[in-house]
Parts: C-alpha cells; structure tokens; sequence
C-alpha cells in the first residue's frame, strides 16, 4: 500500500500514513499539539504553511463570513 507524508496543520509535525488510511478515516490527532487537521506534505507550498501557523487554531477550518 502506498505511504504519504502528511503534516499537521497545526504544527508542522510531519508523519508518514498509508494513502488508503488517510482517505478511509484520516491520520488521527497530532500526538504533538493534539489537533486533528493534515495536509499532504506535496500539497503545501511554504506559503501556506506560513499562512497557516498565523491563524490562530480556533479560527482554521471555519467557513469565511459573507461580505
């Protein structure tokens, strides 16, 4: 089964996961910082990654209020 590396979203923290794990139930809570979020290590570019560690934990994930 093919494996990807994944990271945190909140933060960082790299972890390698079988590709069919990740899509059937996700890779779990960070045992780092305990938050629940990942991202193919592929898919982010530094500029997200950077984007991402300045919004705060709380507000990730939550839809952006309409103008």
């Amino acid at each position: 089964m093919p494996e990807v590396t994944v990271e945190c979203l909140g933060c960082g923290l790299p972890r390698v996961v079988r590709e069919s794990r990740l899509v059937r139930s996700g890779a779990g809570a960070c045992p780092r910082c305990g938050y629940v979020g990942w991202a193919p290590s592929r898919d982010l570019t530094e500029v997200d990654r950077r984007e991402l560690r300045e919004l705060p934990i709380a507000v990730r994930g939550r839809e952006p209020a309409a103008a």
